[in-house]
């Protein structure tokens, strides 16, 4: 990798594919309910068919980001708020009960880390699917437990009825996230949010929701919005890449450009966590420091006092800015165009 990094370029990036549009985020911010921002103006893009990855540490806002799409963060744990937020082109920054029911589990749906927690211990999967169902579209009982049991023969679930029969208890954690994707594609949502989908299952089975999740995403043309702190998912998931740090979007790019050469230092530190397949195992690496709460983010860059390139003026407000004229490569980093990263990672020594 080469120190060589694009110049900046002023004004807006231009997006040849704003026509294919799915969701469009503009300013959103959380705030908690002690007032403090939790989540700090974020704005983004989500095409239909793509796979958008938000990526960061514990902590930086991304599964609050994502609920706010839902408008479904807790009253006591917060409040979130956008200057715009549209669907297909439609407003639904502050929509009515009726248009919020259609947009929840119907037009967005989520599924999330701990599949045996985001589903009723005290119904059936099937239950639950054909309440689901029959409360988004005109289906008669019948019909919704046909359309239930082809969902879950979709998602991989070899024996449907017996699942559709049985209740979380009865299932493995495999078996709960197959059948959490099932109940909430049967709807036929034009936008899946996936919480960090694999991180509560083991290796094996990782895998297999991996791949379910890239064939189920082809075959349907779904636009899937990625919440993940890791980044060897995103590689085989992801086409364009959100970096997250403490509330804000610090870096956003193609995949390929996150990879090949990233612009911000908190990206590289990251990327400098992955394992290295040609080099024997070795203790996991980290990034020195932990993300500052809401309420301690630090002046200027929030990245500052973990970054190993931190020099005077990151002490000052870090504007989101652009990077090259096409791919709309963006970075919150005054020197993101000078960091020669080879061979340095980007946390603090």
């Amino acid at each position: 990798m080469t120190g060589r990094q694009p110049e900046p370029v002023s004004g807006k990036v231009s997006d040849r594919t704003s026509e294919n549009i799915l969701l469009e985020v503009t300013d959103l911010t959380v705030r908690l309910s002690s007032g403090v921002p939790a989540v700090d103006r974020v704005s983004f893009r989500i095409r239909r068919g793509e796979c958008l990855a938000l990526v960061g540490e514990s902590g930086c806002g991304k599964t609050l980001t994502a609920l706010s799409l839902l408008h479904s963060v807790p009253v006591e744990v917060g409040e979130s708020r956008a200057a715009s937020l549209k669907l297909a082109g439609r407003e639904i920054s502050n929509p009515p009960g009726s248009e919020l029911r259609e947009i929840r589990g119907g037009r967005i749906s989520m599924i999330f880390q701990d599949p045996r927690a985001a589903l009723d211990p005290l119904f059936t999967v099937g239950d639950q699917m054909v309440e689901t169902l029959r409360s988004h579209l005109p289906l008669s009982r019948s019909r919704a437990v046909q359309q239930a049991l082809s969902a879950l023969e979709e998602a991989g679930i070899a024996e449907c009825r017996r699942v559709f029969r049985s209740y979380p208890h009865q299932l493995s954690g495999g078996q709960c996230q197959r059948a959490t994707i099932a109940l909430a594609l049967s709807t036929g949502p034009e936008l899946l949010i996936a919480d960090e989908p694999t991180t509560a299952l083991d290796v094996t089975v990782q895998r297999q929701i991996l791949d379910l999740l890239i064939g189920l995403g082809r075959k349907k043309g779904l636009a899937v919005l990625l919440i993940t702190h890791n980044l060897s998912v995103v590689a085989q998931l992801a086409d364009r890449v959100l970096i997250m740090y403490a509330g804000q979007i610090v870096e956003s790019a193609q995949l390929e450009e996150i990879f090949s050469g990233a612009l911000h230092p908190y990206t590289r530190a990251l990327l400098d966590c992955l394992p290295a397949l040609d080099q024997p195992p070795a203790e996991p690496a980290s990034i020195p420091g932990t993300v500052p709460q809401p309420g301690e983010w630090p002046s200027g860059c929030r990245f500052r006092p973990r970054c190993a390139f931190a020099a005077p003026g990151c002490e000052k407000e870090q504007a989101l800015e652009a990077f090259g004229r096409e791919s709309g490569r963006l970075a919150r980093c005054w020197r993101s165009a000078g960091i020669d990263f080879t061979g340095s990672g980007g946390g603090a020594p």
